[in-house]
């Protein structure tokens, strides 16, 4: 869409009180304004927060507000959104509108930021020309929403020999040590994947002593990959959530694992912790975020008469998470959002 889109949620109280429960009417669309239409039973259908292509989002918070990125898509490298209440969320500009050279336009991402001093830095993945595989680049701007700039000659991660590197996310601990986690991306070249990790430097530009491997696919359901790293840390425990399975269709899932440390070793459950519904299918690329003492999971899905399809795409979903030690609940994907958001 060529101008700015904002999505409305009417009866918005009525929705944000009503928990995560059944189905509620589909959204419509008019012009470059979507709306849910309201149910004077049940309230408002606010799921997904945005209804159109929005791949492996993340959420920042922005002052009072809130701004969302995501891969690349109507026209824009990296995509944004802005929201002042998580709900209701308007489109905005390129937050990477210029690539350094070494990258490929048009190509762009899995990208997440995170906050260094003054500064928002912002980890993504891009192909490189020569050879021709995906690798993570490091850009920085002054605004969580950008301009970010990447004037490095190359890329910050690229696992060559291991069919490159994709999915990097930032991560800093209780403690102010920062991490990089990301995934190689291994089912490209018929080898397997891991999530590795290592250290940042402070201001999160370089990476300092050598990657560790985590985890790689070994459970059934995780088919042939894990990726999309995201850690949360919990009263001394490191809960790393990941996707796996085919991304493409309704078998892809978080996963979660657990650990003592952000090095691990990680024990990871023996299912996933968000699968598909009735409303969401392939749920996954996820971050987490908190919002006056709820943590909240951001995530992609696909429209389960639509899977693969580039419209309406993976659209972007809210769901809570609780924690109980090192045991974690996802609310499924739902139509409502979670109660009192």
């Amino acid at each position: 869409m060529s101008r700015a889109q904002t999505l409305t949620a009417a009866a918005l109280a009525a929705a944000l009180l009503g928990g995560c429960g059944g189905g509620t009417p589909p959204t419509t669309t008019t012009g470059d304004t979507v709306t849910t239409p309201a149910s004077s039973a049940t309230g408002t259908a606010t799921n997904p927060v945005w209804p159109s292509n929005f791949p492996d989002p993340q959420i920042l918070p922005d002052g009072d507000a809130w701004v969302a990125i995501a891969t690349n898509g109507n026209g824009m490298n990296v995509q944004t959104l802005t929201s002042d209440d998580l709900v209701t969320w308007t489109q905005g500009a390129d937050a990477l509108p210029q690539l350094p050279a070494w990258t490929t336009k048009g190509k762009v991402w899995a990208p997440e930021a995170h906050r260094f001093g003054d500064r928002w830095v912002m980890y993504y993945t891009t192909m490189a020309p020569d050879p021709a595989i995906q690798c993570v680049g490091v850009a920085v701007a002054d605004d969580p929403k950008g301009p970010y700039r990447d004037t490095s000659p190359g890329p910050l991660v690229c696992e060559k020999d291991q069919g490159g590197s994709i999915d990097a996310s930032p991560f800093v601990a209780k403690d102010g040590t920062a991490y990089l986690y990301w995934k190689n991306d291994g089912n490209a070249v018929g080898v397997d994947t891991w999530i590795s990790v290592q250290r940042l430097s402070a201001d999160g530009l370089k990476l300092e002593g050598q990657p560790k491997r985590l985890i790689r696919q070994d459970l059934p359901w995780e088919g042939n990959l894990v990726e999309a790293p995201f850690v949360w840390e919990r009263d001394g425990v490191f809960h790393l959530f990941y996707s796996a399975n085919d991304y493409g269709s309704d078998k892809y899932a978080v996963g979660h694992a657990t650990a003592a440390s952000p090095t691990g070793p990680f024990a990871k459950d023996p299912v996933p912790v968000l699968t598909s519904t009735d409303v969401a299918a392939g749920p996954g690329h996820c971050a987490l975020l908190e919002k006056d003492g709820r943590v909240l999971m951001v995530y992609h899905a696909w429209d389960p008469a639509a899977i693969g399809s580039d419209v309406p795409g993976r659209t972007m979903w809210l769901s809570e998470v609780t924690f109980d030690g090192r045991k974690v609940s996802v609310t499924p994907p739902s139509a409502r959002l979670p109660a009192a958001l």
